[in-house]
């Protein structure tokens, strides 16, 4: 492989992590002289400073400002530094970006991501059809273009419900107030539409791999979740090895024809034993650089898959082993800081998204 340049976006690795970071540590672990480009939306996303990150970071317009805006300014970034590569990793980044591969050849960047159609279908909204037509159990769960239309979905399936954002955000709410409080934020923050999903209590488990685009995978890595924070991210979890699991994704994987990396989530309620699947992510999760660390190299994996076209087997990872997510320091200078926000485009402030993204 020629010398690899590559932008990461997604650097936060704070309470609620994003996977560029990780992702970013797995392309160094991989290609140690990668020329790696941070695009960030906050000047103090602490991956910006640490010390297997970026090589140089640039602000970006938030992907609400548009398509247009977005592209705009990647043009001005690549003028600046190089890179032939973009690895967009937060959800509303991808919904902008996915059918945007001719706009970003001409501009000399390539990307993988799935067609619009697939996001679409696979997303908030669309997964109780999704798994429907996978026959794979969902919570109840509709959709609401408004806030009285999601108070009268909340009154059909009962308080409490969950309330979540078109791409992030989710609030459990248990009265029609707290609903509307938290219904009013989302649709500043996000917009429509709002998803009202019934809550399951039980044991929730992730899997994570890549999807070869033709209904297999690349692999996979299923865990289930020890430490939960109150953000409902996975502080801590454990490798498992599970068949039903496995064959749920492998279901929605075929039917789905799934290209590049995915993340689905589940909750196995103690009643029933059944497994229900929450939310199907088009994206690494922010622990994928925990196989990583163990030979299993998924961002490794599927940059070499984009940049190569060959497509290798990830191995799979022993039952048992498990990460620990911990706090540690990063250090930087405020010239770096001021640097970024002399930058930021106008139409979005960097200092906006502190902690607001999955």
């Amino acid at each position: 492989m020629n010398h690899l340049r590559i932008a990461v976006s997604g650097l936060h690795r704070g309470e609620n992590p994003q996977p560029g970071s990780s992702i970013v540590s797995a392309i160094r672990l991989a290609w140690p002289e990668a020329t790696v480009v941070g695009l960030v939306y906050n000047a103090y996303e602490s991956g910006i400073f640490a010390g297997d990150g970026p090589d140089v970071c640039h602000a970006m317009p938030y992907p609400t400002a548009g398509l247009g805006s977005y592209l705009e300014r990647l043009a001005q970034v690549r003028a600046a530094v190089e890179f032939d590569w973009l690895i967009p990793t937060l959800d509303a980044e991808i919904a902008v970006l996915a059918g945007a591969g001719p706009q970003l050849e001409k501009l000399g960047v390539r990307m993988m991501l799935p067609e619009r159609e697939l996001l679409a279908r696979c997303g908030k909204a669309g997964l109780p059809k999704l798994a429907d037509e996978c026959g794979v159990a969902t919570p109840e769960t509709a959709v609401a273009r408004d806030l009285a239309e999601a108070l009268e979905h909340a009154g059909r399936i009962g308080y409490p419900v969950y309330l979540k954002g078109p791409y992030y955000d989710a609030s459990l709410v248990s009265s029609p107030a707290s609903l509307a409080a938290a219904g009013g934020a989302i649709l500043a923050d996000w917009g429509t539409p709002l998803i009202v999903q019934e809550p399951v209590a039980g044991t929730e488990f992730n899997v994570m791999g890549l999807g070869d685009g033709r209904g297999g995978m690349l692999g996979h890595c299923a865990v289930r979740k020890l430490i939960i924070s109150d953000k409902g991210k996975g502080n801590g979890s454990v490798v498992v090895s599970d068949r039903r699991l496995e064959e749920i994704t492998a279901r929605v994987l075929k039917h789905t024809r799934w290209t590049g990396p995915f993340e689905l989530e589940f909750v196995r309620a103690p009643e029933d034993d059944r497994y229900r699947l929450l939310e199907i992510n088009p994206r690494f999760p922010a622990w994928v650089g925990f196989p990583a660390l163990l030979g299993a190299n998924y961002p490794a994996a599927w940059v070499e898959w984009m940049t190569t076209g060959k497509c290798r087997t990830l191995p799979v990872l022993e039952p048992g082993t498990f990460f620990l997510r911990h706090q540690i320091e990063v250090c930087g200078r405020m010239d770096q800081v001021s640097s970024l926000l002399a930058t930021a485009p106008e139409r979005n402030p960097i200092n906006k998204l502190t902690n607001r993204t999955a």
